[in-house]
């Protein structure tokens, strides 16, 4: 856990909801019970037609009002990981419940042979700090979350990949990656009036993997006031971390704005952004840009902005291929931070399986004074939102990348810029890489095409770059009123696109 992901959180907490302690409230320490899929699967249907339970703080006293620094002092000792000396490839170690962002706890049982057993807490199951005093011997202030380790990067070293913890968050890695950009369980009226509804895991069941066993398969109970949902996450770690998951979604009432498999993630500045405060970091920005393959089989590239005030973007689809928020650029040099490695923060990259109907990949770009609160949401919307009495099916593909998996025949976007005229209008750079050898590029001359929903566009020149490879697109933009605008430009050959769609989101 960082510091963001602490800030993050306290909006958050005050939403927590309470799981019914139904499953193991009679079931001795020493015991087991039965688990399938389908038996949570009814649990959840079951528990979705019952009143909202208000949730309980359950942590102690000295742990209540731990800060970000306090909290961080605790830490779970490694002695006592799950599966250690079971000869496995994943380990499992849990998070103390504390402070106001984690004073909700959450059960965690693993799963062999179809029995559950839930795993117990103890204070002596963690090492604390000087920053941080312990509970007494017999505290059942419970788990917060947890995290997964495997061999990911070295086979004598067991890292951390996965981590559960506050809310529905979570957030993986690939190989030499660094964590950055969090994925959600679910998404309820995230920038609407009224508020924003966080539901929360509120248990995990873990499978035991069978020796040699490459993956390893995670269900978890979703509550909250307007929904209940059951999640299963088969996690493969590796040069891409695959998380494939499957969930149902079984609404206590209508839900008009809800959004599927969200994204986190945090844009602070950018040769197109630049931060308004003096900095020695060309960028900040855990992602940089809204990539999607829409339905229609077209590559859009929406570079992220900070903006002065709250942005809505909507792109409306039906059945797409996929999107993701991406951090392309992968040169230190072009973030000089060796303490925060934004060069090595992971893309995340969601493939739709099966058909998702009609809807729209919403973007919200949220103002950020500083680079320690995420300040960016993207998700996919269903067009009519979900309502109550069924249960609303959908099954991705989460890929925790260095680049896109699916790969696109199409010119890409290798960088935006943004400047000024001496008469005062925006000077924009957009350059293409992979004009030489995209489908549909040679022979022939490429041609620009670039429009703007207000505003007018001025002097666009398209050239070859003999320094970087690619083409480089050069224009001006001279805006009207004080209304966003939306930007948009793509390379042609022969009357059709060969590059990806840029889109960029004009704000005074």
């Amino acid at each position: 856990m960082d510091r963001r992901t602490w800030l993050r959180l306290a909006a958050s907490a005050a939403a927590a909801a309470a799981l019914p302690r139904e499953l193991y409230s009679q079931t001795p320490q020493d015991q087991t019970q039965p688990f399938t899929e389908d038996q949570l699967d009814a649990f959840a249907r079951d528990l979705a037609n019952k009143p909202y339970v208000a949730p309980e703080k359950h942590v102690d006293d000295v742990l209540a009002n731990l800060n970000y620094d306090q909290y961080k002092d605790i830490r779970y000792d490694q002695k006592n990981s799950i599966w250690r000396n079971d000869n496995l490839e994943f380990r499992l170690d849990l998070f103390q419940t504390g402070g106001a962002n984690y004073a909700f706890p959450v059960e965690v049982s693993t799963v062999e042979a179809g029995r559950a057993a839930l795993f117990r807490y103890s204070p002596q199951l963690f090492n604390f700090g000087p920053l941080a005093k312990a509970p007494p011997p017999n505290s059942q202030s419970g788990f917060a979350g947890f995290s997964v380790r495997s061999q990911i990067n070295n086979p004598a070293v067991f890292d951390e990949f996965l981590v559960f913890l506050g809310a529905s968050y979570f957030r993986a890695i690939a190989s030499g990656q660094v964590f950055g950009l969090s994925a959600r369980g679910l998404a309820i009226n995230t920038g609407q009036p009224g508020g924003e509804e966080f539901p929360l895991f509120r248990a995990f069941w873990i499978e035991r993997p069978k020796p040699s066993e490459q993956r390893l398969v995670i269900h978890a109970l979703l509550d909250s006031v307007s929904t209940v949902g059951r999640y299963k996450f088969i996690a493969t770690p590796g040069r891409d971390t695959v998380i494939e998951t499957e969930t149902v979604i079984y609404p206590r009432k209508r839900i008009p704005y809800i959004g599927i498999a969200p994204l986190t993630s945090m844009f602070f500045a950018a040769p197109d952004a630049p931060s308004k405060k003096k900095d020695f970091r060309p960028r900040v920005h855990d992602s940089e840009a809204l990539s999607m393959l829409n339905g229609a089989g077209e590559w859009i590239w929406r570079p992220l902005i900070n903006p002065e005030r709250l942005q809505f973007s909507v792109f409306v689809d039906k059945n797409p291929k996929g999107f993701g928020l991406i951090q392309r650029d992968r040169s230190f040099g072009d973030y000089q931070d060796l303490e925060a490695q934004y060069d090595r923060r992971p893309s995340l990259w969601i493939e739709p399986v099966g058909d998702w109907g009609e809807g729209a990949i919403d973007l919200i770009e949220l103002p950020a004074q500083d680079e320690y609160n995420d300040n960016v949401v993207c998700f996919w919307r269903p067009k009519d939102g979900f309502g109550p009495g069924i249960g609303h099916r959908f099954h991705y593909k989460m890929h925790w990348c260095w680049e896109s998996p699916v790969k696109s025949n199409k010119a890409s976007i290798a960088q935006t810029r943004l400047g000024e005229t001496k008469g005062g209008d925006a000077q924009f750079i957009v350059d293409f890489a992979g004009t030489e050898s995209c489908e549909g590029c040679t022979p022939g001359p490429l041609t620009p095409t670039v429009t703007a929903s207000g505003g007018e566009i001025k002097n666009i020149v398209l050239s070859q770059n003999p320094r970087a490879g690619g083409h480089r697109l050069a224009f001006q933009y001279a805006p009207s009123g004080s209304q966003p605008t939306d930007l948009r430009a793509v390379l042609m050959a022969g009357g059709r696109a060969v590059s990806e769609t840029w889109i960029f989101r004009w704000t005074r």
